[in-house]
């Protein structure tokens, strides 16, 4: 992962696939650096990503609701044609995001390699559970495919707390 700040632009490269594994090292990441400093222009750059899994996109969700809430504008996820793209449309990232095939970084604005990572500051489940709920959010269709999921991970985070 690679990202890069200036003035009112945030770009954030994805180099590999999205998923629950890293999930709490993105999080951190997302929670203590991207949002706190994020400008009004927010890219996601997922061109060299071959699949994002559904806490993945749930986290992607959130940085897409984050700037429409702060900045009443839609964060960009620059994806080519694909199995990411399709399963971005899938899940109604059109609603959150504008999805877009080509665009440039610019020459100023340099990405600097993400690591280590972070400390997380949540467990696994309770970061699934927060992506999921994103998730579910976007479109009441979302809603439906991921009750189950939510509703399991509720009670596992539930489980954890006592």
């Amino acid at each position: 992962m690679r990202y890069g700040h200036r003035d009112q632009l945030s770009w954030l490269s994805f180099e590999e696939a999205i998923k629950y594994t890293e999930c709490r090292q993105l999080k951190a990441f997302l929670d203590q650096v991207v949002l706190p400093e994020m400008g009004d222009t927010m890219v996601i750059d997922l061109r060299n990503v071959p699949s994002v899994d559904s806490t993945g996109l749930g986290l992607l969700a959130s940085i897409g609701r984050y700037s429409l809430n702060h900045f009443s504008r839609r964060a960009v996820i620059l994806c080519p044609e694909g199995q990411v793209s399709q399963t971005l449309k899938a899940m109604q990232f059109d609603k959150l995001f504008t999805l877009t095939e080509s665009l440039e970084q610019p020459d100023e604005l340099p990405l600097t390699h993400i690591d280590p990572p972070l400390k997380p500051g949540e467990g696994m489940a309770a970061v699934m559970l927060g992506a999921h709920k994103e998730l579910s959010e976007v479109d009441e269709r979302n809603r439906n495919r991921f009750s189950d999921v939510v509703e399991v991970l509720e009670q596992a985070v539930s489980k954890t707390r006592h």
